[in-house]
């Protein structure tokens, strides 16, 4: 199931981060969710800040942004006009 959601709608955000993370670490507060997957990670702010990490890159976004996740894939996109980033689970 693929499903895409805008950050301004932080409840489903926190529902599909918690999803994806099953596998892995998740933890949350009122304006974060941060999914650990041993050294790979996504991190996502209600403000608007998207950090993610693997051994071998790193990314950070800050502004308004669509995330696609694909849980039958692993994967989350981010998407804005400039920016078409995938994070795969490990």
């Amino acid at each position: 199931m693929t499903t895409k959601v805008k950050l301004t709608d932080w409840e489903t955000v926190t529902a599909e981060l918690q999803q994806f993370g099953a596998t892995g670490e998740v933890s949350t507060s009122d304006d974060s969710v941060h999914v650990q997957f041993g050294s790979a990670y996504i991190e996502v702010t209600k403000a608007g800040t998207i950090r993610t990490g693997m051994p071998l890159h790193e990314l950070e976004h800050e502004g308004d942004v669509s995330l696609v996740v694909d849980h039958e894939n692993n994967a989350i996109s981010i998407q804005t006009d400039d920016l078409d980033y995938t994070f795969r689970r490990p």
